[in-house]
Formats: C-alpha cells, sequence, structure tokens
C-alpha cells in the first residue's frame, strides 16, 4: 500500500450519511471530536433524501412520518441537544387518523389515544367486540411497558416482560399469531395487518412485540412530519457538524475499513485515498460492512457465523407522482389501500396471499407477479405535500405530490434483470424492467385512485423506485431500506449493536438494536456518540443538556434550502487539513 495516498488523522471518520450517521457525527462534533463524514452519493441523508423533478416538484424518499416528536419525546430530545429544537418544526398530522385503512365499503382510521383507538376498531368491527378488546389490550399493554432503551440489552427486555406481565407471552409471538389467538375474522386480520409495510415486513415474520412498538410510537406519542421535508433533519445534522468543526464529504466511495493489529485504523477510498482514523463509525449496509468493507477474515469465528445467518428486511416498491390535483381537503393522513377482499376468505389464505404476492414466492415470471401484485396487494399511500402545506418547494400552486409504496421481492429476475449493470443503471435500459415497472405502476394509479379519486388520471410525473434503485444509490443488500429483518431472532439485543467486535469500529442505522426507522437510526448514532467519547449522552440529553455549542451554529435564512446545503460537499465543506 506504499503508492497510496494517506491523508490527514482524524478522531473519527463516518462512513455513510444516513440519519444514523449524520447524529452519530453530529454528536461525536458537539463533544469535541475531530470527526470526518463520508458520504458515496451526491446528497446527504440516505434513505431519508429527497430529490426534485422539472425544478417544480419535490419527493420525500424515506421520511414519511415520526412518533416521539412532542415536548418530551425523544426525537425532540436529540434535536434539543444539538441546539436543533428552534429550527426543526414539527407538523402534527391528523390526531383523528393519521393512519387510515380503506377497502370497499371501509375505512378504520388509527388515531392518537389508545381509548379512541378502541373506539374505532370497535365501530369498524361491531360483530367482533370481544376479539377486538383481546386484540386491543394485548397490542396497548405490551406497547406502553416499553421503551426504546429497553431494546439496547437483555436485561432491558426482561424489565420490558415483566412490565407486560400477563401479556408478555405475545411479545415474541409472530403477529399473525397474536391475531389468530384473538379469533379475529379474515377481515379484522386483513385490516389489522396492512400496517406492517410501515416496518418493510408482513404479520408472518413481525413479532408481536415489534407492532406493538409501532402502536406506542403513534398511538401513543402523536405522529409527525418536520417542516420544510425530511431533507431538514440531514441539514440540521450537517450544520452542527460543520460548526464544530467537522468536515463533510460527498461522491467519496469508501472500498475498505482499514485494519492494522486486530483494531481499526482508519478507510479507504474507491480513488486511492488513505483516510487515518482510531474510530470508524459504519451507517453503511450493516452486511456490506462486513463482509465488504471489513473483510470476514477479520472477524472472531462465532461473529462471523452470526453475520452469514442474518436475514434483510423486505425491499420496497416506491412510486412518486405528482399530479394536476389538490388534494387539500383529504385528511392529513397516510393511508393503507385494500384492493378487495377476496383474500380474506382464511387465515390460511391470508398467510398464503401474504407469502405469494409480497415475497414473490410461486412466480417464475415477473409479469406475471406484477399482475398479481398490482391487482392484489395492498399498499401505502401518502401525500408530503399535503403533510406540509406550506413548503413551496415541493410543487406547483393547487397540485399534489403522492407517493405510494409497498413491499416487493428483491428477486432480480422478477423484475425482468439478471442483477448486474445495477451500479451504473445499464439494467434501467432493459424493455423487461420497463414492462414490469409500467404493471406496477398501473396497480399504483388504481390504490392512488382508491384514496385521492381523480387524481390517476392528472399525474404530471411519475418516477418509480425499485429494489435495484435502492441498491444502486444507498447499497444496501437486496435493496432492504430498512436493514435487518424485524424477526424474533433479530430483534433488540439480538440485532448488532453500536460497539462491535473490532476495536474502533461501530455501526449504526436501521439494523442496529434500536431500529428499525427514522427515530431508532438518530437513537443509534447518539448511542454510538456516546460509546465513544465515554459518556452517556442519552441520560445527558434527557436531564436536558445540551451538547452543543449553539452560538457556533448559523441562522438559517427565511428562505433556507436544505437540500442545497447538502449536495455537492466534496470540496466546499472539506477542512483545509483534509
Amino acid at each position: 500500500m506504499g503508492d497510496l495516498r494517506v491523508n490527514a488523522q482524524w478522531d473519527a471518520v463516518v462512513v455513510g450519511s444516513g440519519l444514523g450517521g449524520l447524529s452519530a457525527a453530529a454528536y461525536l462534533a458537539a463533544a469535541g471530536q475531530k470527526v470526518l463524514l463520508l458520504e458515496r452519493y451526491t446528497t446527504l441523508g440516505g434513505s431519508s433524501h429527497v430529490f426534485r423533478r422539472k425544478g417544480k416538484w419535490e419527493f420525500d424518499c424515506g421520511v414519511h412520518y415520526l412518533g416521539h416528536c412532542g415536548p418530551d419525546g425523544i426525537v425532540t430530545t436529540m434535536m434539543r441537544g444539538l441546539g436543533l429544537d428552534d429550527r426543526i418544526e414539527w407538523l402534527p398530522m391528523d390526531p383523528d387518523g393519521f393512519d387510515r385503512i380503506v377497502a370497499p365499503d371501509f375505512e378504520l382510521a388509527t388515531p392518537v389515544g389508545w381509548d379512541r383507538y378502541l373506539e374505532n376498531l370497535i365501530d369498524a368491527f361491531p360483530e367482533e367486540r370481544r376479539a377486538i378488546r383481546r386484540f386491543h389490550a394485548i397490542m396497548q399493554r405490551i406497547g406502553e411497558s416499553g421503551s426504546r432503551a429497553d431494546l439496547g440489552s437483555a436485561a432491558g427486555l426482561a424489565r420490558w416482560s415483566l412490565r407486560a406481565g400477563w401479556a408478555a407471552p405475545f411479545m415474541v409471538m409472530p403477529y399473525a399469531a397474536t391475531l389468530a389467538a384473538c379469533r379475529l375474522s379474515p377481515r379484522a386480520v386483513l385490516a389489522l395487518s396492512v400496517q406492517c409495510g410501515a416496518l418493510a415486513s408482513t404479520p408472518a415474520i413481525l413479532p408481536t412485540a415489534a407492532m406493538a412498538t409501532f402502536f406506542q410510537d403513534y398511538v401513543g406519542t402523536g405522529s409527525y412530519y418536520p417542516k420544510g421535508g425530511g431533507q431538514m433533519l440531514a441539514a440540521g445534522f450537517a450544520e452542527v457538524i460543520t460548526a464544530h468543526g467537522g468536515s463533510i464529504r460527498t461522491n467519496a466511495d469508501v472500498i475498505s475499513i482499514t485494519i492494522e493489529g486486530g483494531c481499526v485504523n482508519g478507510v479507504l477510498l474507491a480513488d486511492g485515498e488513505v483516510l487515518s482514523a482510531p474510530v470508524v463509525v459504519s451507517d453503511a449496509d450493516v452486511i456490506k460492512t462486513y463482509t465488504d468493507f471489513v473483510g470476514l477474515q477479520h472477524l472472531p469465528r462465532l461473529f462471523r457465523e452470526r453475520v452469514s445467518r442474518w436475514k434483510m428486511s423486505q425491499p420496497l416498491i416506491n412510486g412518486f407522482f405528482g399530479v394536476d390535483h389538490d388534494v387539500s381537503d383529504k385528511p392529513n393522513s397516510n393511508y393503507f389501500a385494500i384492493p378487495s377482499w377476496d383474500d380474506a376468505t382464511s387465515l390460511r389464505s391470508l398467510a398464503q396471499f401474504g407469502a405469494g404476492v409480497g415475497s414473490g414466492r410461486g412466480f417464475s415470471d415477473g409479469a406475471e407477479w406484477a399482475r398479481a401484485m398490482s391487482t392484489r396487494q395492498p399498499m401505502f399511500v401518502q401525500s408530503s405535500s399535503r403533510r406540509d402545506p406550506g413548503n413551496s418547494r415541493a410543487v406547483p400552486p393547487g397540485h399534489s405530490t403522492i407517493e405510494v409504496q409497498t413491499i416487493t421481492p428483491s428477486k432480480a429476475r422478477l423484475w425482468g434483470i439478471d442483477g448486474r449493470g445495477i451500479a451504473d443503471g445499464d439494467y434501467s435500459d432493459d424493455p423487461r424492467y420497463a414492462e414490469i415497472k409500467k404493471i406496477v405502476i398501473d396497480g399504483m394509479y388504481e390504490r392512488m385512485e382508491q384514496v385521492f379519486p381523480g387524481a390517476s388520471s392528472k399525474v404530471v410525473v411519475a418516477e418509480l423506485a425499485t429494489p435495484a434503485t435502492q441498491t444502486r444509490f444507498v447499497n444496501n443488500t437486496r435493496g432492504a431500506p430498512f436493514g435487518l429483518q424485524t424477526r424474533v431472532t433479530q430483534i433488540g439485543p439480538l440485532r448488532p449493536k453500536d460497539v462491535t467486535p473490532i476495536p474502533g469500529l461501530f455501526t449504526v442505522g436501521t439494523s442496529t438494536a434500536w431500529g428499525p426507522g427514522t427515530v431508532g437510526a438518530m437513537y443509534s448514532g447518539v448511542h454510538a456518540a456516546g460509546s465513544i467519547v465515554g459518556r452517556d449522552l442519552i441520560a445527558e440529553i434527557e436531564s436536558g443538556a445540551v451538547i452543543a455549542d449553539t452560538a457556533s451554529i448559523p441562522a438559517w435564512a427565511e428562505d433556507f434550502d436544505p437540500l442545497s446545503t447538502t449536495r455537492g460537499l466534496t470540496v466546499r465543506r472539506q477542512s483545509s487539513d483534509a
């Protein structure tokens, strides 16, 4: 390696600018560390970044809604600890129904408040009052008994189980098994299962504890969206990093985390540059972190075997649509659109339905799978412009953005491609790929029409992101934006933590104990920063401490554009000695 260019010394190098990497870098910088954040893409944010089309339309890739954003919420606390609480404003969604499940002749609103949720459930299924009460009691008891801090250790999970009491046996059961144990009808099971898609999972795999945590996050604390769009989070973290002497480089492709004497000593970039540091924080895909960046040969045998057993969550298809249609008359809600009740004939049929369409199992032909999925699979429909009508960057006046999302198989052949040419985008020119995308988009138009009648005929901009898109731009294994699958063998302390078997290497993001999702990713970053500097930063900020020097953070102008300040930072944000 004598011909490689060795660069300046850093206290810590953070690889990847998802919200886990950004929060880790921001807290490290605020705590006095000399930090360098590297991002392989042109823009910060990972799966949470936004993109624009035709100069008029802005689409949010991953920040759809967050819980815990009230005055005492952990998200508010994390922002306050960095001095960002006065510039990241949280817009509440409809408290009467932040999620709405819609199907033919049916609507169920998920409101803020457990008692109100029970009322809505009974109104939706009046003939199943007893089963509904049983379901609600289990989910509330488990949800209110846990906390995000419990997820980091076996002792925490044990305390959660003790607090859950009689409901504890349900915690590790698949959510589908809990629904069946409550003796709900197939229709009720289908209606209460579709929100699993918000965790990129299915009820047959997702543990009941994870679903109860989801309900507690939103039913228990409310649902919010950041004013100005999801890019505001990346912009805020970036300002803290640079204000405290840290540097940020985009278009910086890390190909190796270098190890010497069993310890981390820096990273190697694709252009041959070596950056030395005693600490590396990886917000990259956790499997690729160990297999590609570190190398399995550097891992202890038992941990190496553990890595080989990890399973990724299902990837997502995301449709982004700009429409000449005003949706402001609709509630500020997410919608889970069920196309029909045809698959709700029995619990067995629902199990086969979830396995067949969502995973692509049983389909040998991509077009056959796409047609079945387009006609049968429930989808998540939402409008970022409806969440934040004051964001003039998002849409032209009188127009709206609509996003449609659902889980999908990761198998390249079902998308008409062979899995090659992902990095350079060559796959996108394949006519078979285009054919399958067209089928999927047509299905998305149908779900859009269920939620926003008249919108599907007024589409001005349409774009579809597939698992190949996610792999190409974010480099996730199998295109899975939610990281490791949330299953009973991969929940809480059974997931990777911030500390790793390699001294100096830390991991953050949606695959860690505190993920998946936006809140878990940010929380993991604060944890990692605390482990590195030897301080319990979570306890400090929960007691009201502000880690950042707020006076050093520049004020934002009224026309502040978070996207323009978080892309193309290779030179502009690099420190003078980097």
